[in-house]
């Protein structure tokens, strides 16, 4: 589905066409202001609060003026103060009729012109409307009355036609206001400002620059207070820095030498210079716009049912109008049978209907994103609501590993007499052979190795044809004195892979893994040259997190490839920290991760995963909901239906309470809509409710529909 050109909102089935049939709205309410304002004040909030703002707002209010003093003349002429009777023309128009003509006249010019033009330019196209139905309603009423001034007598709707407009316009003209505030938050979100900036010469000199000026690898000087416009790496400098438009937290974060920082991201009490790595479409913030764009425009079960209904509505409501007049005409006369009629298409208006399940949608997805939670689709935010059990893998998503805990064991190998025997490596070329592996390919367990690798000084190896092996390891090759030697650091099935028989660190990895580390087994030719050993630790909020889900009554599982002793080790002290019981399926490959997780969709149903490296793809795939960590790998970013930019676990069971609200809101609106537009058609077909009833309702049952969407941008919706 198409955004619409005025609010964002996805258009539906039914979209309402510009004139000249290039744009597509979700309503006519969104035509009209975007016709009115045009489109660059609407996207502009300088420009729509300047000239293009006054002359729509002088436009409603003159109209409302107008249809008041209308109003006020039939009533005076209906009372007899002064003037004839208020329905007929006995004896040729008057002073008050023609006040009343005078009255009317620029209101049919001011706010029946463009609706008459949308209601023209679907009949072109083929298609019938509800601006069509409600045209020819309001012109029947006109028509008579213009009969009855040219004759002299007969009955005058004027003034019912005037407020049918102004009430009429007022509802589309606030509903489409109310759509775009709504979404206008979900455009700024992910703004940044043009410049000038500060880039960095060769020389150490600056200039100033707009954002659009900068290209990869320059340098930026990003001042205290300002948003960083690209993406880049901090070279110089350290400040707290403001996140909050990736994550929303509010509290800042440290950033230094070799820190990442996105394009949204703003320095709050010292100055970072940044080597540019990403620029315009290539930065996260447009890949972020992207994603939730696409999110919007891709098809929900639910709309798609709406948009079913929507397309013989309107039919059906011609049809029931039709019959109303029919029979109306037949037992009473014209006026019951206008007014029977005319109440029907205005209160099976169908607006509410088109607003009840997207909108709803666009606000907790945008509410999601404020809080660093991005989803790919409406339809995965509405299957969270069924999620039955919850899924983690371990490192890097439950647990990170410590850099400041890494362990160099070095293997000495078994003196054979063999002069041309190679000598046994220190733990500095050990860190080295390992950092190389880990530097040349995306692995979850890089970052410790390689950070400790730097605080230690120690120079990267030059690593050949590094490649990921899910669920075990890294591999390559290295050049050495007896030529090319494969290469490799990993868990202990790394050894079978390549053909290693003897481990000389066995009872070291025992006992590293008895004490809740990861010992990872770094391979050199055929022989063990050492461990690299991790220690793990929870993620801030990882308890939290699992207690909140529990609290949800969902049971949690962890699935890693890690021994059983460390896996069990890491969840029994979350079950100490806040008495969180866990289950734990330890020693998986990507394969039997799969199917861990496919028994838990059998015992318990639905299942969201929550994981983050290259292993947990297959099951970040086949889950029913399945959430990437942000940091992770590219492969499982990609096979997830969503994105956790925010690393705060806590966001996963505020997700879930999210999305059922959110269900629950739709469930809200779409019974509001079919209920008060059953017993309100009933009201119409009997003739028991007056037109400006029926368009009144109509304008508060959209409002209530906006409205009880918007609640879901309260604190509650999402903490």
């Amino acid at each position: 589905m198409n955004p619409c050109d005025h609010c964002g909102l996805p258009v539906g089935a039914a979209p309402v066409a510009s004139a000249d049939g290039v744009q597509a709205y979700c309503c006519y309410g969104c035509r009209m202001v975007d016709e009115i304002l045009g489109s660059d004040a609407v996207h502009s909030p300088a420009l729509a609060e300047s000239e293009g703002q006054r002359r729509l707002r002088w436009r409603v209010a003159a109209g409302a003026l107008a249809a008041m003093f209308a109003m006020a003349l039939s009533l005076a002429i209906s009372t007899g103060y002064g003037f004839a009777a208020l329905r007929t023309l006995d004896s040729g128009s008057g002073p008050a009729h023609i006040a009343l003509l005078a009255a009317v006249a620029p209101i049919l010019a001011l706010l029946g012109g463009p609706l008459v033009n949308a209601a023209w330019g679907d009949l072109r196209r083929g298609q019938l409307s509800l601006h069509t139905l409600f045209v020819l309603g309001v012109g029947s009423a006109v028509a008579v009355s213009a009969v009855s001034y040219v004759r002299g007598g007969g009955p005058v709707y004027l003034e019912t036609a005037a407020m049918l407009l102004v009430l009429y316009t007022l509802g589309r003209y606030f509903e489409a206001r109310t759509k775009h505030e709504a979404t206008r938050v979900l455009r700024g979100l992910l703004d940044v400002p043009r410049g000038p900036f500060l880039r960095v010469r060769d020389d150490g000199t600056v200039e100033e620059v707009q954002a659009a000026a900068f290209v990869v690898g320059d340098s930026l000087r990003l001042r205290a207070g300002e948003v960083a416009p690209v993406d880049g790496v901090v070279t110089a400098g350290q400040a707290y820095v403001s996140e909050q438009t990736w994550t929303g937290e509010a509290q800042p974060v440290v950033r230094s030498l070799g820190d990442g920082l996105y394009a949204g991201a703003a320095p709050l009490d010292g100055a970072l210079t940044l080597r540019v790595t990403a620029i315009a479409e290539d930065r996260r913030l447009a890949r972020v716009e992207r994603l939730l764009r696409e999110a919007l425009a891709k098809p929900v079960a639910v709309v798609a049912q709406t948009d079913r209904a929507m397309r013989w509505l309107i039919p059906a409501v011609l049809v029931f109008a039709l019959a109303t007049f029919g029979g109306w005409f037949v037992a009473v006369g014209f006026e019951a049978a206008l007014y029977a009629s005319l109440s029907v298409v205005l209160i099976a208006c169908p607006c509410a209907l088109g607003l009840a399940v997207p909108l709803a949608l666009m606000v907790a997805l945008r509410e999601a994103a404020r809080r660093g939670v991005l989803l790919g689709s409406g339809q995965a935010l509405l299957d969270l609501a069924d999620v039955r059990a919850v899924a983690f893998d371990k490192t890097g998503t439950l647990s990170a590993m410590d850099a400041a805990a890494v362990e160099v064991l070095v293997a000495q190998p078994a003196f054979t007499g063999d002069d041309c025997e190679p000598a046994p490596l220190d733990a500095g070329a050990v860190l080295s052979l390992a950092a190389g592996l880990e530097a040349a390919v995306q692995h979850p367990l890089a970052a410790p190795v390689l950070a400790h690798a730097e605080t230690q000084g120690v120079t990267l190896s030059s690593v050949a044809d590094a490649r990921t092996v899910p669920g075990v390891g890294v591999v390559g090759t290295v050049e050495t004195l007896f030529g090319p030697q494969p290469v490799g650091i990993g868990n202990e099935s790394l050894l079978e892979m390549l053909g290693v028989t003897a481990h000389p660190l066995d009872d070291d990895a025992a006992r590293v893994e008895a004490e809740g580390g990861a010992p990872l087994v770094v391979v050199e030719g055929d022989a063990v040259v050492g461990l690299v050993v991790l220690r793990e630790e929870a993620q801030p909020h990882a308890a939290e997190a699992v207690v909140a889900l529990q609290g949800q009554g969902l049971p949690v599982a962890v699935l890693t490839g890690d021994s059983g002793a460390a896996a069990r080790r890491f969840t029994a002290g979350l079950s100490e920290q806040d008495g969180a019981d866990v289950v734990t399926h330890a020693r998986l490959t990507p394969e039997s991760k799969l199917d861990a997780l496919r028994s838990l969709q059998r015992e318990h149903g639905a299942v969201l995963m929550v994981g983050d490296g290259v292993n947990d793809a297959a099951a970040l795939a086949a889950a029913n909901v399945g959430l990437a960590v942000g940091s992770g790998a590219e492969v499982s970013i990609d096979a997830a239906d969503g994105v956790l930019y925010n690393p705060d676990l806590r966001n996963v069971p505020a997700l879930l309470a999210l999305s059922r609200r959110t269900r629950r809101t739709i469930r809200q609106n779409l019974g509001w809509t079919f209920g008060y537009n059953a017993v309100g058609l009933g009201l119409a077909v009997a003739g028991l409710l007056h037109p400006l009833v029926a368009v009144a309702i109509m304008a508060v049952s959209s409002v209530f529909v906006v409205a009880n969407a918007l609640r879901l941008r309260s604190p509650e919706s999402i903490a």
